[in-house]
């Protein structure tokens, strides 16, 4: 039996559909976001910024045929969200996923028997369609239950209020019930680190769900990541060089690592900060100092941007598991990450938090700054432990996975 896999975004979903297709398991992705090198190139400034929008969603390593585009809705989305106009992009976003849903499930009937694999959000209306009743179904969760993100959100707000003038906002009653209808009907929920699984338990009344929840790591891009020579001491005398990289945002826990770095020596450490900027102004000014702020970067400059560094500091708040991490351990950084971060650092390579603060970001920083010795080790086991996440490895885990339930 294939496998049709949909997204109507892109998340990961064009890595699990190169795995089925190296597999020989994909029936066909179906996505809204894909450029076809086939497709019909127009002219003039509307074909350029046609261009240049697709050019993002190239992926040239699966074939063609196997990929389907349906929907508008996704453009119309990350244009609103472009413009700063969030909560109109939310609304559009839930209702591309409907439609975008109703055509996966008559493509799917259509071709009948297959597995399906859905990621959260956007499998509802297939995984409930009566015509896929006999199809397993495969929910791929990529954060964490969003109670746990509502209840998460007023800690910062008691906090932090006025890092949150911006969002993020609290899930709605009717998106929480969508992913219950979604854990409901699904076979398996692969979920891309123990922190997610967890939180469905703790948060979802679904039946069956021990049986259900399996922890499938992700895998990070080794072409691109995977290049970074073991890491060398840096020049003696110097502030240890630490990263943060991702949306500039309370959830991702920007503001612990400002509060953190600002309370340390300057000879101790240094801090860049990659990303779009998701909060006030205002909030940051009284860090600019302290910080080399590199904005957003095209995802081909990341590597070497990381490999300037020592140590990423990713305290978030709310994820399923962060890609980021396992790209910064493939380049030789050391990790400070807190629990809902992910799969990242083991023991070895770096320090993990229960739970993100400023205090417990300072404290990780002080004592890489204090041992470089020990960091330069992180490093290290930073490095070699990132190829247990390799795409060779996912493309095996999903194959044990299908394996086991007899697909």
């Amino acid at each position: 039996m294939k496998v049709a896999v949909f997204h109507p975004g892109t998340q990961h979903s064009r890595q699990t559909a190169l795995a089925l297709q190296q597999l020989e398991l994909l029936a066909f992705l179906a996505t809204s976001l894909f450029d076809h090198p086939g497709r019909k190139r127009w002219p003039g400034p509307l074909g350029r910024a046609m261009d240049t929008a697709l050019a993002g969603h190239r992926f040239p390593a699966l074939d063609p045929a196997l990929v389907r585009t349906h929907g508008a809705e996704e453009w119309v989305e990350r244009i609103a969200a472009k413009l700063g106009a969030r909560r109109l992009a939310r609304r559009i976003d839930r209702l591309g996923n409907r439609r975008f849903g109703g055509w996966l499930a008559g493509e799917a009937a259509r071709e009948t028997p297959l597995a399906l694999w859905g990621f959260n959000g956007a499998s509802a209306r297939a995984f409930a369609d009566p015509r896929l009743r006999d199809c397993p179904k495969i929910l791929d969760r990529t954060v964490a239950d969003w109670r746990f993100w509502n209840a998460e959100l007023e800690v910062i707000r008691a906090s932090h209020p006025g890092w949150l003038a911006e969002g993020p906002w609290p899930a709605e009653a009717a998106q929480i019930a969508r992913d219950d209808l979604e854990y409901a009907h699904a076979d398996r929920i692969v979920c891309g680190s123990p922190f997610v699984a967890q939180s469905i338990r703790d948060h979802s009344a679904a039946a069956g769900l021990d049986a259900k929840l399996t922890v499938l790591p992700y895998p990070f891009d080794t072409a691109l990541f995977g290049g970074a020579p073991e890491p060398v001491p840096p020049p003696s005398g110097e502030p240890v060089r630490f990263l943060f990289a991702g949306q500039v945002s309370p959830r991702k826990g920007i503001q612990h690592v400002l509060e953190a770095v600002q309370r340390l020596p300057r000879r101790d450490a240094r801090l860049s900060v990659m990303g779009p900027r998701m909060v006030p102004d205002r909030m940051l000014a009284p860090y600019a100092e302290r910080i080399d702020w590199l904005s957003e970067q095209p995802r081909s400059a990341v590597p070497a941007i990381m490999r300037q560094h020592e140590a990423l500091v990713f305290p978030s708040h709310y994820e399923g598991s962060a890609i980021i991490l396992l790209e910064a351990m493939a380049s030789g950084l050391a990790i400070i990450q807190s629990r809902q971060a992910g799969l990242g650092a083991s023991a070895n390579s770096g320090i993990v938090l229960d739970a993100p603060s400023a205090d417990g970001v300072e404290q990780a920083m002080a004592a890489m700054a204090a041992d470089r010795d020990v960091l330069l080790g992180m490093r290290r086991a930073a490095w070699r432990e990132s190829q247990a996440f390799s795409f060779d490895a996912y493309r095996g885990n999903i194959a044990a996975l299908l394996a086991d339930m007899g697909i």
